[in-house]
């Protein structure tokens, strides 16, 4: 349950990531530039939706973000992503987003596709960025208002095809919910039709980061092995036939016979906190936006000590022990952020991904038996 192909950044950066991840060099960086949005969906972790004005005092300054960008391609950031909230809401954004560009950086944009203003195109039409990630939360304005409260379907399917008219990468994203999992055959085909990537999940993370209460839970979220379903149809759509068919006969008939027995939980798996960092709207540092037991105050201590204090915390976390010895563990995506939201530790089993597992496995079978 790694990130599949399709969705996977060219193999330089990879190699790249490895390598920066042996010498703890930050090479890819977020930038968290607001939590506002003017969606409100469901699901999200992070948005503020209450007391918008206040939040925009709290946020960085177009000054502070640039001055810790500066910090950041110094100790090596290449690679930046820009993400909120929507990061086109706000009213700086290409006043940020210019010199960012002209710094060096490889910038990616997460949006929901809303804000496409004609100066952010023309904007974007002298300075396109390696790829805009697109979320499109459903293929109809019904969907959309169910689960965002607008009804932004058809706007956001026209910024879609205006970047890609314009020859931009777009990779179109969609969370998979109560509310749209019906829709996802629709969606990927949207995505075709524009000529853009396709990436889809069914996992949802408890939104800790608004409320520790929500722990365990995400409102709008599949049953788990619902979810886990839903992953391997996804694969289903978004594979060749011959592709699907050898992962799901390896998925159903591996050997799940117990292998030596680990002593301790498997440290971080991921980049986050080895060789990435996220960085809050307020300025908080982190090794993931998804969790925030480790974090550091740039404004506070300058970015080399904050990513230094980062790292080395981030070393020390074990992931459950359960999980390192568990014969499923290849088919599951679980990390610690995932294993702190769901359980309110690092170190404990995370049922609800389990469960999708299960779930996986059960809906593997089930797409063989249908291609006989």
């Amino acid at each position: 349950m790694n990130e599949p192909w399709w969705s996977q950044d060219v193999p330089i950066s990879q190699m790249l990531s490895r390598k920066a991840a042996v010498r703890g060099i930050p090479l890819h960086g977020t930038f968290e530039l607001t939590s506002r949005c003017n969606f409100s969906c469901k699901m999200c972790y992070v948005h503020g939706m209450e007391n918008m004005e206040q939040l925009e005092q709290q946020e960085l300054t177009t000054q502070e973000w640039l001055d810790i960008a500066r910090q950041a391609k110094e100790a090596g950031m290449l690679f930046l992503l820009l993400t909120g909230g929507e990061a086109m809401l706000r009213r700086d954004f290409i006043g940020l987003y210019e010199p960012l560009c002209d710094m060096g950086f490889r910038v990616v944009i997460n949006s929901n596709g809303s804000m496409l203003t004609p100066e952010i195109v023309e904007c974007f039409s002298k300075r396109p960025p390696a790829r805009i990630n697109i979320s499109l939360y459903g293929a109809s304005d019904e969907t959309y208002r169910s689960l965002c409260g607008v009804p932004a379907y058809e706007s956001v399917k026209t910024s879609i095809y205006r970047l890609r008219e314009m020859g931009i990468s777009v990779r179109v994203t969609m969370m998979l919910t109560t509310y749209n999992c019906g829709d996802m055959e629709q969606v990927h085909q949207t995505a075709r039709d524009a000529g853009a990537l396709c990436a889809m999940s069914s996992y949802l993370f408890p939104p800790i980061r608004l409320d520790e209460q929500t722990c365990g839970n995400n409102p709008g979220r599949l049953a788990a092995e619902e979810a886990g379903a839903y992953l391997v149809r996804r694969e289903r759509l978004l594979s060749k036939d011959e592709e699907f068919v050898r992962r799901a006969k390896w998925a159903v008939e591996r050997d799940n016979s117990p292998q030596e027995p680990a002593q301790e939980g498997l440290p971080m798996q991921c980049l986050a906190g080895r060789a990435s960092f996220w960085l809050t709207w307020d300025g908080k540092m982190r090794p993931c936006g998804l969790f925030d037991r480790i974090e550091m105050d740039v404004r506070e201590v300058g970015f080399a000590k904050a990513w230094k204090e980062i790292h080395e915390k981030t070393l020390q976390i074990r992931l459950p022990h359960a999980c390192a010895n568990c014969p499923d563990r290849v088919l599951c995506h679980n990390c610690a952020a995932m294993t702190l939201a769901e359980t309110g530790a690092f170190d404990k089993r995370p049922e609800y991904v389990c469960r999708m597992v299960e779930g996986m496995k059960t809906e593997y079978a089930r797409q063989l038996k249908n291609m006989e």
